[in-house]
């Protein structure tokens, strides 16, 4: 049943800030954030640069990023470094590699 194929499509580079998530989501979901990355409003944005691949899974799109690279403790949970996500929170701010 190809609904369950997971299937890489093609590898990116984030190529302008793209949020993820709120304030609001992070601190119910997601470790705190550090005072600094808040101030600098970087927290809950996958930074300018990240790479990682489109892939189609559960017969839809998802962004999963390159693991052990800077700038995921801005987006990814600590305790979960694979991460799925959504397109369209980054359609069309990005570039294929």
């Amino acid at each position: 049943m190809t609904l369950f194929k997971e299937e890489k499509l093609y590898r990116i580079e984030i190529i302008s800030k793209c949020e993820v998530l709120g304030l609001k989501e992070s601190f119910f979901g997601a470790p705190y954030p550090s005072i600094d990355n808040i101030r600098k409003g970087n927290f809950g944005y996958i930074p300018v640069g990240t790479k990682g691949w489109v892939m189609k899974k559960w017969g839809k799109p998802y962004f999963l990023p390159n693991q052990n690279q800077e700038g995921l403790d801005l987006f990814v949970p600590a305790d979960q470094p694979i991460v799925l996500i959504p397109y369209h929170k980054i359609k069309d701010r990005y570039k294929k590699l």
